[in-house]
């Protein structure tokens, strides 16, 4: 290996090229440019409506706006509120909700800055391990160009939230100056990471690692000390929140920040290994392959090269961490790549920027002749797709069809669209059966309390577990079809 990669430069004197320069100004705002263009074209159509957290977390913000909760219905500590906090933040801002053609057009929008603000970190954690400016660009344009990456980085998830604090975190550990101040900026930053997306954390030791490589060993022990109080202590916020609302522990009559602590890492059903083919997280793990094919596997492939740069050692243990928890057996989130993708995209510009000039015209080659050709072709055809078509007009024929005072139960897309509509009685599918004042107030009567059921067909399992919608669509007629979606008339 040490034949191919050049000598990387020792921390210890940090090169030039890893300070900030004017010049970069001429190399990111075309970048952000393009980014902007990809990521955003065809915002509200692709992907389509097909992960119903997307509704969640931006009908929790609009709760924060319309009547101070911390979600639409009673929160139970599924994730930190830091997240859709932000959305609701931009909606208030902008009137999102009373502007936007759907509500999660809102969360989408704050996604797409999201990105950009993630592309111009990236550049500067880039530039900060000492790419050249060519290198730290072609690492952006991984990240921000790839289908995979512009699939998931549309789509309203934690994740990407917390990928953007974790860039930051990791960009400010990677200061030139090894200042105090460059390890609380590093906590403060992944603080807000972890109460974006809770899951974050597992890239502790990596931003660890980093820290360490960029501080003076006379003051390495205070930063570290600084670093690790500011981020405890921050954190410790959100379980001092549930402390002083009586909901830290179970009890009766209440939610509980440790329950649901329980359940995330417990509770649910596993997805199985990576390692067994016939496992949920095999299966997920090949779809994003299937979606690019390159970006992903070739950072991976990369891990154990990256282990010869020094630079690039925290960002290889980032990878490999996220790659190892998929081999542990647990449930696996449906945007779990999310956060896979910066350090993949670093981890391809930065060993091909070590390797000699001869071993760069095969990679070089591969990607003119294959890469871009596969990108540009899934890029056009996402262009020209509008995957929530059906949803839009199913929620309009509602609107247009069914009196405001009727109780409908749908999705959490439509949901939102229902409410600011002027709804009053719109419950979201999965609180059906599993919320107690969900059924005491606006379904006393079980299934002869729904009025219409606007849902694409759901799994005999998910019925299963909910036998008040089951029976409400057994009791239905189909009055209307659009693709997928139908809307059913209870009859009682």
């Amino acid at each position: 290996m040490t034949a191919v990669i050049e000598h990387a430069p020792d921390v210890a004197d940090p090169p030039v090229a890893s300070r900030p320069q004017r010049r970069s100004w001429w190399v990111l705002p075309p970048l952000l440019l393009v980014a902007g263009l990809v990521n955003g074209w065809n915002l509200h159509g692709w992907p389509g409506r097909i992960n119903d957290d997307e509704g969640t977390y931006v009908d929790q913000a609009w709760a924060m706006l319309d009547h101070g909760s911390l979600a639409h219905y009673t929160y139970w500590y599924d994730h930190p509120f830091l997240g859709w906090a932000i959305i609701a933040g931009y909606a208030g801002l902008t009137d999102g909700f009373a502007r936007a053609p759907s509500g999660v057009m809102v969360g989408r929008e704050v996604m797409l800055i999201a990105v950009l603000v993630s592309c111009a970190l990236l550049f500067l954690l880039a530039r900060r391990l000492g790419f050249n400016r060519a290198w730290s660009a072609v690492a952006v344009a991984l990240f921000a160009l790839s289908p995979l990456a512009v699939f998931f980085h549309r789509m309203v998830f934690l994740d990407n939230l917390a990928t953007m604090f974790t860039i930051a975190a990791l960009a400010a550990a990677a200061s030139p100056r090894r200042s105090v101040g460059a390890a609380l900026y590093s906590a403060v930053w992944f603080a807000g990471a972890v109460l974006c997306k809770e899951t974050a954390v597992i890239l502790l030791p990596a931003l660890v690692w980093l820290l360490v490589q960029h501080t003076d060993r006379r003051t390495r022990v205070w930063n570290l000390g600084l670093f690790g109080v500011t981020f405890a202590g921050l954190v410790a916020s959100y379980p001092v929140f549930a402390l002083l609302k009586n909901e830290l522990v179970p009890g009766d009559g209440h939610v509980s920040l440790s329950w649901a602590l329980w359940w995330q890492l417990f509770g649910r059903s596993g997805s199985g290994s990576l390692l067994d083919p016939s496992s949920g997280t095999y299966a997920l793990a090949h779809s994003w392959v299937d979606l690019d094919p390159y970006l992903l596997l070739a950072g991976v492939l990369l891990v154990l090269p990256a282990f010869f740069v020094k630079p690039l050692r925290p960002v290889a243990l980032a990878l490999l961490i996220q790659v190892v928890m998929m081999c542990r057996g647990g449930y696996l989130p449906f945007a779990y790549v999310i956060a896979m993708l910066p350090f993949a995209a670093l981890l391809v510009a930065g060993v091909l920027s070590r390797l000699r000039l001869a071993f760069v015209a095969v990679p070089a080659a591969l990607a003119l002749l294959v890469v871009v050709p596969a990108w540009s072709t899934t890029m056009y055809a996402q262009s020209k797709t509008d995957g929530s078509a059906d949803s839009r007009a199913a929620t309009k024929w509602v609107i247009d069809h069914v009196p405001k005072d009727q109780v409908v139960v749908t999705d959490d897309y439509i949901w939102l669209d229902l409410k600011l509509a002027g709804f009053t009685s719109p419950v979201w599918l999965w609180k059906v059966d599993t919320d107690p004042a969900v059924m005491e107030e606006t379904l006393p009567d079980g299934a002869a309390s729904i009025d219409y059921v606007v849902l694409a067909p759901q799994a005999d399992s998910t019925l299963s577990g909910l036998p008040t919608l089951r029976r409400a669509i057994t009791e239905s007629q189909p009055v209307e079809r659009f693709g997928d979606i139908e809307i059913r008339k209870v009859t009682r």
